[in-house]
C-alpha cells in the first residue's frame, strides 16, 4: 500500500469496518438518516463488502424480509471488490438513508451486506467526476501486496476483544484473531473447527496451498507436521490490543475453495505455527456472509449459501411478524381460496402439526390484530433456508388475485418450479 495513504487507512483498520483499541477510531456511518464526519475513499472501501461501478438497467420495487426495498439491476463495468452481483438494495425513500438512483446512469457503490444482500444508502453511491476519481484512487492502490517468499516482519494488531457470531450464536476462536493490512484475520482452522470446513494445508516445498471444501467435515493434511497439525496455540500473541512487532512466513500460498483457484485479497501467512486467513474474504468464498457491528466490536457471520437447483428445494411461504419472539406462520396450501397453515415450531416425536384453515387476509393480521405479518418466500433444504426477494408485483397479487395464490399453491413445499435468477421471485416464476 502506498505510504501516503496510511494515515488514511488507519481509520478503517480492518475489512470488516472498525480498528483495534488504541489507534484512533475513524466515523461510523450512521443510516438514521444523517452520515456525520465525512469519510475518506480509503475508509468506504475498507467497511465495503462490494465496489461495483455500473449502469443501472432496471430500478424497481421489491419485498425482503418483510421490508419495502429499492432494487437496482445493474451491468456491471467494473467489480473493484467483492464477488460478482448484479443487484443491489437500497431503502425506498430518503428518509430511511435511500439511494436515489436512476435508470441509464453510472454509479460507483459501496455496498455491504447488513441486509445478508449487497446494499446502499445514500452515502454509498457516487457518479461522474466524483466517481471517477475514487475509480483511479482505488486502481492506483497495492490493496494486496505480493510478498516474496520467506519471513517478514510485521505489525499486527491483536484481535483480542474481537467477538464472532455464526447466526446469532457466539463461536470461539483459537488461536487469537490478529489485524493486519486493513483486515481482521483467524486461523485457517476456524473453517473447519466452526464452520465444518475441510481445510488442508500442503506445504510440500513444490506446492503451497490452502484447500477449502465443503462437501464434508474433517481436516487432511500432508507436508510439515510442524504447520499442518495447525497446534491450538496462543502464545507468542500478546494479551491485549497493542501492535507489535511479528516474524511471519509468506509461501505464495494459492487457495483453492471447493477445488477453484481464487486470489485471496489479503495473503494468507503462517505465524506461531498457526497459518492466518482474511475472515471476510475466505468467508465470503464459502458463501458465508460477513457483517461487523462496531458497537460491539463483533464480526457477524450467515450462512448465506445459495441453494443449488440439483438439490432440488422446496419453496416456503412464511408469515413472520415485527415482534420479538413471535413465531413465523407457514402456509401449506390454499384450498377454496383459504390458507391453510401452521405454526412454525418444533413437533413431539410421533406427533404431527396442528393445521388451521383461515382467509388468508385474517392470517396475516394474526399477531394482536394491531400489525399485519409479512409475506416471506425461502427455498428449503433440510435445515437450510434460503431468502428470496419478492418482486412488488408478485407480492401485490398473492395479496389480492386468488387465481395467483392458487398457483403458487401448487408449489409450495415442492421443488420449485421456475428457478428463480439472482435470489429474486416473481410473477414469471408462479406455475400458471
Amino acid at each position: 500500500m502506498k505510504k501516503g495513504m496510511t494515515a488514511l487507512l488507519a481509520a478503517a483498520c480492518l475489512t470488516l469496518a472498525s480498528i483495534p483499541v488504541g489507534l484512533t477510531a475513524g466515523p461510523e456511518k450512521a443510516f438514521a438518516c444523517s452520515k456525520g464526519e465525512t469519510t475518506t475513499p480509503e475508509y468506504d472501501y475498507s467497511v465495503s463488502s462490494h465496489v461495483l461501478y455500473g449502469m443501472v438497467s432496471k430500478l424497481e420495487n421489491v419485498y425482503y424480509k418483510g421490508q419495502l426495498y429499492k432494487m437496482a439491476t445493474l451491468i456491471n463495468d467494473s467489480q473493484l471488490k467483492g464477488s460478482f452481483t448484479r443487484t443491489v438494495l437500497t431503502a425506498a425513500d430518503s428518509d430511511q438513508c435511500g439511494a436515489s438512483l436512476e435508470v441509464g446512469r453510472d454509479y460507483l457503490l459501496y455496498a455491504n451486506n447488513r441486509l445478508g444482500r449487497p446494499a446502499v444508502s445514500v452515502f454509498d453511491v457516487f457518479e461522474g467526476e466524483e466517481a471517477a476519481r475514487r475509480i483511479t484512487a482505488l486502481k492506483n492502490m497495492d490493496m494486496v501486496p505480493e510478498p516474496e517468499p520467506g519471513v517478514h516482519t510485521v505489525t499486527l494488531y491483536p484481535g483480542s476483544n474481537v467477538k464472532l457470531t455464526l447466526d446469532g450464536s457466539m463461536v470461539p476462536v483459537t488461536a487469537t484473531p490478529l489485524f493486519f493490512k486493513d483486515s481482521l484475520y483467524v486461523p485457517m482452522t476456524f473453517f473447519r473447527d466452526i464452520l465444518g470446513y475441510v481445510t488442508v494445508w500442503n506445504s510440500d516445498p513444490n506446492r503451497f496451498e490452502i484447500l477449502l471444501r465443503s462437501e464434508w467435515a474433517g481436516i487432511a493434511a500432508q507436508g510439515n507436521p510442524s504447520q499442518s497439525e495447525f497446534k491450538d496455540s496462543v502464545s507468542g500473541i500478546p494479551v491485549g490490543s497493542e501492535p507489535f512487532e511479528a516474524a511471519v512466513s509468506y509461501s505464495n500460498v494459492q487457495v483453492k475453495v471447493d477445488g477453484k483457484l481464487y486470489a485471496p485479497e489479503g495473503q494468507p501467512f503462517s505465524y506461531r505455527d498457526v497459518v492466518y486467513v482474511p475472515l471476510r474474504d475466505t468467508s465470503e468464498k464459502l458463501g458465508i456472509k460477513v457483517n461487523w457491528d462496531p458497537a460491539t466490536y463483533t464480526a457477524q457471520l450467515k450462512d448465506g449459501r445459495p441453494i443449488d437447483p440439483l438439490e432440488h428445494p422446496a419453496l416456503i411461504m412464511k408469515l413472520s411478524s415485527g415482534r420479538e419472539g413471535e413465531r413465523d406462520i407457514i402456509i401449506d396450501r390454499f384450498e377454496n381460496d383459504k390458507a391453510v397453515y401452521h405454526y412454525d415450531e418444533e413437533v413431539p416425536y410421533g406427533q404431527t402439526v396442528t393445521q388451521w384453515t383461515a382467509e388468508l387476509s385474517d392470517v396475516l393480521k394474526q399477531t394482536g390484530g394491531t400489525e399485519e405479518r409479512s409475506i416471506r418466500l425461502f427455498l428449503s433444504k433440510g435445515e437450510r433456508e434460503y431468502e428470496l426477494i419478492i418482486t412488488e408485483g408478485l407480492r401485490n397479487a398473492l395479496l389480492t388475485d386468488s387465481a395467483v395464490r392458487k398457483s403458487i399453491s401448487y408449489t409450495l413445499g415442492k421443488d420449485l418450479y421456475n428457478w428463480p435468477e439472482d435470489g429474486v421471485i416473481g410473477m414469471l416464476h408462479i406455475r400458471s
